[in-house]
């Protein structure tokens, strides 16, 4: 009887581990199950140039190679993007590009993709030569990327058409001021205050040009600068002061667009920052619920990375 009893007790073990084998095997084959995707950031294209490439000082007589690193850390996929190197006299450094057209587009950062789109761009000439009566020549090189980008920002507000009613129970309460956070984009939209009236919602859309700037490694990036994205073909250096600063909007709340001001769909930033004025009315009389606000913005985005160069003359005529 007892030696029945240990046989039924060792199958049942061997038989628990077994089943305990299979399930660790089945779990390493199931896919991994993928983090929640958040839109966060405020940058839109980042260039930067790689390191030694070129190095702080060169020699004439040599090829100049700049190699630059071209990154998309925004949510918005870019479909195409222009290239421009400037800071030097073309007429002293020949050969050297001063432009590429990308129309290959540059992916923005999603769930697939957390990183963003990237790829790597080439200027170069094969040869540097000076004029024989300067024995160096240092100028500040700059790549400017000029792109279409994108805004949208969702954040959760709540509808109340009977604000003066306090004695029902609510699903929700309107709030003053509801905070969006970043939008991964350079444009976002900061915040949102809103005010219930009977039978209509008012809001007050806060929106920013948020991207700065930064160094490192040689290199340094200038804040960003935003305009009409109609005038694509200007950027960088056509672009005049009524062109920047444009954004083109719209707000809608569960997917019918609101009356705002300016009545035109574009405002322009003043100081980095502007405010749009929307009315959400005629609401029907019901409890109040939640629901999305969209505000979706469009704009040309401009913005560059610098480095100083030195080329010393071989051919120096001392």
């Amino acid at each position: 009887m007892e030696y029945n009893k240990i046989r039924i007790l060792c199958l049942f073990l061997a038989l628990s581990l077994i089943l305990t084998g299979c399930t660790s095997l089945g779990g390493k084959n199931q896919p991994p199950v993928s983090a929640a995707f958040a839109a966060t950031g405020t940058e839109g294209i980042v260039l930067k140039f790689v390191t030694d490439q070129p190095p702080m000082k060169v020699y004439t007589q040599a090829p100049l190679t700049f190699l630059f690193e071209v990154r998309n850390r925004g949510t918005f996929s870019v479909p195409g993007y222009a290239l421009y190197l400037t800071g030097f006299d073309p007429n002293i450094l020949q050969g050297l590009p001063v432009s590429q057209l990308m129309t290959t587009a540059l992916e923005g950062k999603s769930q697939f993709n957390p990183e963003g789109g990237y790829t790597m761009v080439t200027f170069e000439t094969p040869t540097v030569n000076l004029p024989t009566s300067m024995p160096n020549y240092k100028p500040t090189f700059m790549i400017t990327a000029c792109y279409p980008y994108s805004t949208i920002a969702t954040p959760l507000i709540c509808v109340d058409a009977n604000p003066l009613d306090t004695t029902t129970d609510k699903a929700c309460r309107v709030q003053k001021v509801y905070s969006t956070g970043s939008q991964g984009a350079p444009v976002s939209v900061q915040s949102i205050e809103s005010e219930a009236r009977p039978g209509g919602m008012y809001f007050r859309i806060h929106i920013a040009n948020s991207a700065g700037g930064g160094s490192g490694s040689g290199t340094t990036t200038a804040g960003g600068t935003v305009f009409d994205d109609t005038m694509m073909a200007n950027c960088p250096a056509g672009l005049q002061y009524k062109d920047l600063g444009l954004v083109r909007y719209g707000v809608a709340v569960s997917g019918q667009p609101l009356q705002c001001e300016p009545a035109t769909g574009t405002i322009r930033l003043v100081n980095n920052q502007a405010v749009i004025f929307c009315k959400y009315l005629n609401l029907p009389s019901m409890p109040a619920y939640q629901t999305p606000i969209e505000v979706t913005l469009q704009y040309g985005y401009k913005n560059s990375a610098s480095k100083i160069v030195e080329i010393e003359n071989l051919n120096f005529a001392r």
